[in-house]
């Protein structure tokens, strides 16, 4: 295994880096360093999601993860005892502020899962300090905020990639490259189904925050709550301040499959419409069933509903129905017109990052594809919550004729605001 660089080189590799305006890794790469480099990478938010990705990068060779970081003191250890049994030593360092996590030696990568209201500020500080990136779905909690991540990400050169794995799974994949290859002909209806409900888990009651968890850095961006234990550590994706439900958190998935495959990622809807169903929860408040649908510019349109799941195409020959671990067709002949020059054997998709940052490529979930995959459900919710249909400029990122509409906060930033 290779010894990492000093931390004195690193940082006057990142200097020169900065001075050229390109990240720090393909500053080494451009001044003669191997590719064979290892990587150093670090964890923020030691949730379940975060150290699911991690375990992965822990496996990649060439990757040493070397840091991890959280405001809830008894995750960070528990991810830290991961990393330390691995490698088995006591090298791995907690930061509880991320942005003592961002300044740790040698460090070339951050992998970010957070609470999606953490999306934006810590990835926008993490791009500004030169950092690769490997973010969480949905790319952020509001749109413009989405934007401002986005444009941080291109500034500073850097690598992202979304935690949307689907896109390097090989039933999508497949579904993508014969959707490519005019497998159904005339498309004439696009589905996407994704859940219903809230997957609410009981946790201890109590008034007070835990002695581990600094609840107001917790909250953040969001701005100051008072303290509910059963919003932490699994709950607040299903309240509107912190997270986006079901409907948002899903969007990253079948949804971006859907524009993916279509060619759609890189623009947005120019109409949305729907209608929501909310629980009858004291608490949490996002919607358990939904319908809505959004119109492109070219008048097609994307169907998404809560009443069933993957991501389904119908066209003049039939229709694909793409799902995890299943892909199925109207007829198996369909299936087989694949182009000759088809990929069998991807990279994984924590693999193709590393790969990416390496060779300074765009990954298979890039941001621009991932900030159009979540603001799509972001209007829908705007959509939903106003109760009529929202026009909007894709190219501008506006509200077209509705005020109200163009208030709503999912459509603004809370990045600029907080101070931390």
């Amino acid at each position: 295994m290779n010894t990492p660089l000093p931390y004195n080189r690193r940082r006057f590799l990142a200097t020169g880096a900065a001075a050229l305006g390109v990240a720090p890794m393909a500053f080494l790469r451009a001044q003669g360093g191997s590719p064979n480099d290892e990587i150093a990478i670090a964890l923020v938010g030691c949730g379940s999601m975060g150290n699911g990705n991690m375990k992965n990068f822990l496996n990649i060779k060439g990757v040493r993860v070397v840091a991890v970081s959280d405001v809830d003191r008894k995750n960070m250890a528990r991810s830290q005892k991961i990393v330390n049994d691995f490698y088995k030593n006591k090298d791995c360092k907690t930061y509880a502020d991320y942005t003592d996590l961002l300044q740790h030696p040698g460090l070339d990568a951050i992998c970010l899962a957070t609470p999606d209201h953490w999306h934006a500020k810590i990835g926008i500080d993490a791009a500004n300090a030169g950092l690769d990136i490997y973010g969480e779905k949905p790319f952020t909690w509001g749109l413009k905020e989405g934007r401002e991540l986005n444009e941080a990400i291109t500034k500073n050169k850097v690598v992202w990639q979304t935690g949307s794995w689907q896109r390097s799974k090989g039933e999508f994949r497949r579904f993508k490259a014969l959707i490519e290859n005019n497998t159904l002909g005339k498309i004439t209806k696009m589905e996407c189904g994704t859940p219903s409900g809230m997957s609410i888990k009981k946790l201890p009651v109590s008034d007070q925050p835990p002695a581990n968890l600094d609840w107001d850095a917790w909250c953040g961006p969001a701005g100051k709550f008072e303290y509910n234990s059963q919003i932490h550590p699994w709950n607040w994706r299903w309240m509107n301040n912190f997270g986006g439900g079901q409907l948002l958190d899903w969007v990253g998935h079948h949804v971006d499959i859907a524009l993916w495959s279509l060619g759609l990622d890189k623009t947005g809807p120019v109409k949305v419409e729907g209608k929501g169903e909310l629980g009858d929860h004291k608490l949490f408040d996002t919607y358990v069933k939904y319908a809505y649908e959004g119109t492109f510019e070219d008048g097609r349109v994307i169907a998404v509903s809560s009443d069933f799941m993957g991501t389904k195409f119908t066209g003049e020959n039939g229709w694909l129905h793409a799902d995890r671990g299943k892909l199925n067709a109207s007829d198996r002949e369909l299936l087989r017109n694949l182009p000759e020059d088809f990929n069998t054997k991807p990279p994984s998709h924590h693999q193709d990052f590393i790969n990416c940052m390496r060779n300074r490529e765009t990954p298979q979930s890039d941001a621009e594809g991932s900030h159009r995959s979540a603001s799509f459900g972001q209007l829908a919710l705007v959509a939903l919550d106003s109760g009529r249909p929202l026009k909007w400029d894709p190219k501008a990122e506006k509200v077209i004729g509705d005020d109200e509409q163009a208030k709503h906060p999912r459509l603004g930033s809370r990045v600029a605001n907080y101070k931390g």
